[in-house]
């Protein structure tokens, strides 16, 4: 399935069977996040099979909303502290719940409440950082149970792209002159926390930089992450290689006249 078809389908999974995940699918899975190229490196992937006997454990600890999900099988990435860990995370577990909707699975991310109690449980070590979990397993639907949630509502491409400069709007017209229109087009897809959409792009020639909104909110960095994973993918689908990078300088903020209560977090280069 084209990832762009995945981009506009996914939707979070809150209701699971309790029946367990054929182990070929998971392999699958896991098999996507061990090979992913991601952000960075250093960060690897955790499978936890037995849902049912540690989600009372797991409760206060995970959660979506403060709520932890009751399902057969959970993933986490578990990585080094290092530059563009936390986005690398973000993208390497996106990355994963597109390939389990491509095969039929559900998932949902669940923010991390308790990151020391989590890592004593899953036999995390201490010298490693725990930076996304997420519930995983077949979408219980029931008897009378029809899936009717709608795909959470998403900023215009013209909220979303500046050109050249903070500020400066992009129309649709010239995104399609500069050949990035169904680029954004699917990439504004990309979830985040909250459905807070806590980004903006700057296009200038061939480099797309990406900034997220500094707000003290929790999962910023993943929130990045999982944008630059649309951006790649739809970009990839446009005939349109690039690969980001992440050597942000501090002479970008006055340049591009990015505000203080935002952070570069780095640009795609054509």
């Amino acid at each position: 399935m084209k990832f762009s078809k995945l981009m506009e389908e996914m939707r979070t999974i809150r209701d699971y069977k309790k029946a367990p995940v054929e182990k070929a699918l998971i392999q699958e899975v896991l098999d996507v996040g061990r090979t992913a190229r991601g952000i960075a490196e250093n960060a690897s992937v955790l499978f936890i099979e037995n849902g049912k006997e540690l989600f009372d454990k797991l409760s206060g600890k995970a959660g979506y909303f403060g709520k932890m999900m009751e399902a057969p099988h959970y993933l986490a990435v578990v990585t080094k502290e290092g530059p563009g860990y936390l986005e690398n995370s973000g993208y390497i577990m996106e990355l994963m719940r597109m390939k389990a909707w491509e095969l039929g699975l559900g998932t949902c991310w669940l923010s991390i409440q308790d990151e020391s109690e989590l890592k004593k449980i899953l036999g995390v070590a201490n010298t490693e950082r725990l930076t996304a979990f997420a519930a995983i397993g077949y979408p219980y639907k029931g008897i009378f149970k029809k899936d009717i949630s709608e795909k959470s509502s998403r900023l215009s491409m013209e909220e979303i792209v500046y050109l050249n400069q903070w500020n400066n709007s992009c129309t649709v017209e010239q995104l399609e002159q500069l050949g990035f229109a169904n680029i954004i087009y699917f990439a504004k897809y990309a979830p985040s926390y909250g459905n807070r959409q806590p980004w903006k792009l700057i296009v200038d020639h061939d480099k797309i930089f990406l900034t997220v909104a500094e707000d003290g909110k929790p999962d910023t960095g993943l929130d990045a992450g999982i944008m630059m994973l649309y951006f790649e993918k739809a970009s990839r689908e446009e005939g349109i290689s690039g690969v980001w990078k992440i050597d942000v300088t501090s002479d970008l903020y006055q340049k591009y006249a990015v505000p203080s209560n935002y952070r570069v977090v780095g640009y795609y280069q054509i």
